[in-house]
């Protein structure tokens, strides 16, 4: 178990890089469009359509890694006042539902990749596919990083043995 989360945390780092190097990249567009627009008086017709795919995709890949380290926003009350063994048990089933519930988001991510593939986007011209590919892809690396989370429930922590 312990190889798996491993594993998927050496995805992670890969993924943050990814994340880091797209929210620059978006950051960058912004600033162009904003000096080419009212500097240069010659806006980028494309520019303002790549920041909001990479933003889109910043967050299905964020998401992902808030996921692993259970930083996503929760209503903690009911795992604040439960301890040992029920509240490992709630844990587990809200990864669980969580699972599921990714698993239906790349079914339906897949589906409408189906059905927007063929239309172009405006500006860029390219295929609505790869806009819309952030469902499935971040279906999948949340799933991923849901396991890793659900697997660290039973994976035992360094000061338990003690």
């Amino acid at each position: 178990m312990q190889q798996v989360v491993k594993i998927i945390d050496g995805l992670n780092k890969v993924v943050g890089i990814i994340l880091a190097i797209m929210l620059g990249v978006m950051s960058l567009l912004i600033i162009a469009q904003v000096i080419s627009r009212f500097f240069i008086h010659f806006p980028l017709t494309w520019s303002e359509e790549l920041s909001r795919y990479l933003m889109v995709y910043i967050v299905f890949l964020g998401a992902s890694l808030a996921m692993r380290h259970n930083k996503l926003i929760s209503i903690e009350l009911l795992p604040e006042l439960l301890t040992g063994m029920k509240r490992k048990v709630l844990l587990c089933l809200v990864f669980i539902v969580s699972i599921v519930f990714f698993v239906i988001l790349f079914k339906q991510g897949i589906d409408m990749l189906s059905r927007v593939k063929m239309q172009s986007s405006a500006s860029l011209g390219i295929s609505m596919a790869f806009p819309y590919a952030a469902i499935p892809i971040g279906a999948v690396l949340l799933t991923i990083n849901s396991i890793a989370a659900l697997l660290d429930q039973f994976i035992p922590k360094k000061e338990d043995a003690h």
